[in-house]
């Protein structure tokens, strides 16, 4: 009954916030991945570096790579220093170039939070300066959030959802149960004390980061928090395509069938018996998943698929 009664208020409500696809391929993939390649460049991990002459090597070469070549990729070169002096376990050399990190380049201030090569930093004194110093980032990147309290408590809970997940990270975390739980008991407790957090509220990154956690609770918290979310979107304070994304996961775990066509799973290999390639939960009405799609700023639905490598065409069914 509640996707059915939200359906009708997506129907009639077609002027809504659009985020981009990825947002949801994220929600949607969840799995183990690792730092691989950024601007064609590796990003090093500890562990590929743990022989001190190799080490050695590496912060030889990126320095000379920084005096040939001042300016490219130099947020990631300072980067690969603070892992390569991370693995000699040298504090105040790691911290330094995690400061110049942040300073010249906040896109890495996510991937230093998460990064398990780091977790010796943190009873360190510098690691607090590190979290303040991105956490400022994160609200100057923000300056019209209502609520900085609010939006900072998020923006963690956000990057330890990812953290558990293995988004950006370079080690498995077995520890993915707890971490949902953690996080869905401190978010609840935010909302309510501050209520739904909006995008006016603390931006948009924390506001995604509260609907990550919900998302990836169990059906009872998933339909709590419908209204709220659904709300939210009415208003352009959260975006359409996090309601489709709940809505079809509701849908599925209820009825086994969904309505926007978010979701898709990994069929298991019969022979090998690992995870192979994708198929899709039936859609309930696939003449107008399409237009429904659009309302809330999807892809194609055969564009969409084809990024999971299914050949989706309802004309011939």
């Amino acid at each position: 009954m509640i996707v059915d009664m939200t359906l009708v208020i997506l129907k009639n409500n077609v002027k809504m916030n659009h985020i981009k696809i990825l947002f949801i391929l994220i929600c949607i993939i969840s799995s183990e991945m690792i730092y691989a390649q950024s601007n064609n460049e590796t990003i090093l991990s500890a562990g590929m570096i743990n022989e001190k002459n190799q080490i050695d090597w590496f912060i030889n070469q990126i320095k000379q790579e920084i005096v040939i070549n001042k300016s490219r990729n130099l947020g990631l070169k300072y980067y690969n220093l603070a892992i390569c002096y991370s693995a000699k376990k040298q504090i105040d050399s790691t911290c330094s170039y995690l400061i110049k990190c942040i300073n010249y380049s906040p896109d890495y201030n996510k991937m230093i939070l998460t990064d398990t090569d780091f977790d010796f930093l943190q009873k360190k004194t510098c690691w607090k300066e590190i979290v303040n110093h991105i956490d400022s980032i994160y609200l100057t990147l923000n300056p019209k959030i209502t609520n900085k309290q609010f939006a900072i408590e998020l923006y963690h809970i956000v990057l330890k959802d990812q953290q558990a997940r293995g988004l950006g990270m370079k080690s498995a975390n077995n520890k993915l149960i707890n971490t949902d739980k953690e996080n869905l008991q401190k978010v609840e407790e935010l909302i309510y004390k501050y209520g739904w957090p909006t995008f006016s509220m603390v931006g948009k990154t924390s506001a995604n980061g509260a609907f990550l956690v919900i998302q990836h609770s169990n059906i009872m918290v998933q339909q709590k928090y419908l209204k709220q979310i659904v709300d939210a979107a009415q208003k352009g304070e959260a975006s359409m395509e996090s309601v489709a994304l709940l809505i079809d996961r509701i849908s599925v775990r209820l009825k086994g069938i969904q309505i926007f066509g978010t979701q898709v799973y990994q069929v298991k290999d019969s022979i090998s018996g690992k995870l192979g390639r994708y198929k899709y939960f039936p859609i309930k009405d696939e003449e107008i998943v399409d237009s429904l799609r659009k309302e809330c700023g999807l892809i194609p639905i055969k564009k969409y698929y084809a990024l999971f490598g299914i050949n989706y065409n309802f004309d011939s069914k």
